[in-house]
């Protein structure tokens, strides 16, 4: 099965375009078939065609999420200003980064990826597109790894290396629920990145590299990846001016 929402035809980027407003409008779980339909200017017949469900829909925008990220992920194993340190940490911090620069009014839907219950009520062809694409994206994150170990520059046992990976993952899945948890950015636990950031080369450093990259620096990576996340030269990851100390106030041991 291919990842056909790769190169969708015109009809469905129409459609999953109209779709995305209205679920702004009227929410992930109570928006109307019916309204995209009449918004994306198809009859209801051609709508089902191609969506038989809502979860198909929601489904169909969280593959496109991925292939954003995916892509612009290759943008970065790709770079040949970026060390394979540099590759691992900026590939793993683009999507939380990406939750932490969305505005209020941003369509965040992540959140599919831990809630398999919506691919139980998807068409088969969709939940087999999103299978299909998890292996690209892990042949994908493998790839960099492959290339630090073949190079002679990443000397830990496959054992070391799996355990920094999972490591790696927990802390960007926590990350990207931070950044999409509107009730903490709302009430002021907003974010820079640098903590997570910090704590990727924490663990990556765990690893036995034969010399540790001397540019790998929060300010460096941002320079990367901001023009690939916003539009907006001033991005600074700062969202609401209400502000609650209490979730900011530092933990006394």
């Amino acid at each position: 099965m291919n990842n056909y929402l790769l190169n969708p035809p015109q009809v469905i980027i129409d459609i999953l375009k109209v779709s995305s407003e209205v679920i702004k409008e009227q929410g992930m779980c109570s928006f109307k078939m019916a309204t995209i339909a009449s918004r994306a200017g198809c009859s209801k017949k051609t709508l089902y065609n191609y969506f038989k469900c809502k979860e198909d829909i929601v489904v169909s925008l969280y593959i496109q999420h991925i292939n954003d990220v995916s892509d612009n992920v290759n943008h970065i194993i790709n770079s040949d200003s970026l060390s394979n340190q540099e590759k691992i940490i900026y590939s793993i911090a683009f999507d939380p980064m990406k939750c932490w620069a969305a505005g209020k009014d941003d369509l965040c839907v992540n959140f599919v990826g831990v809630n398999p219950h919506i691919y139980k009520l998807a068409s088969p062809e969709f939940v087999g597109n999103l299978q299909v694409l998890f292996i690209e994206v892990k042949e994908q994150a493998q790839s960099v790894w492959k290339q630090a170990i073949a190079e002679g520059e990443l000397l830990s046992s496959k054992e070391d290396i799996l355990k920094c990976i999972f490591l790696l993952n927990e802390v960007e899945r926590g990350a990207v629920a931070m950044g999409q948890n509107r009730f903490l950015r709302q009430f002021g636990y907003d974010c820079d990145l640098r903590p997570t950031f910090d704590a990727l080369c924490w663990i990556m450093q765990g690893l036995k590299w034969q010399t540790m990259c001397p540019s790998l620096c929060y300010e460096k990576m941002l320079e990367t990846l901001s023009p690939m996340v916003s539009k907006d030269p001033q991005l600074d990851m700062r969202h609401y001016a209400l502000t609650m100390e209490s979730l900011k106030e530092t933990i006394e041991l």
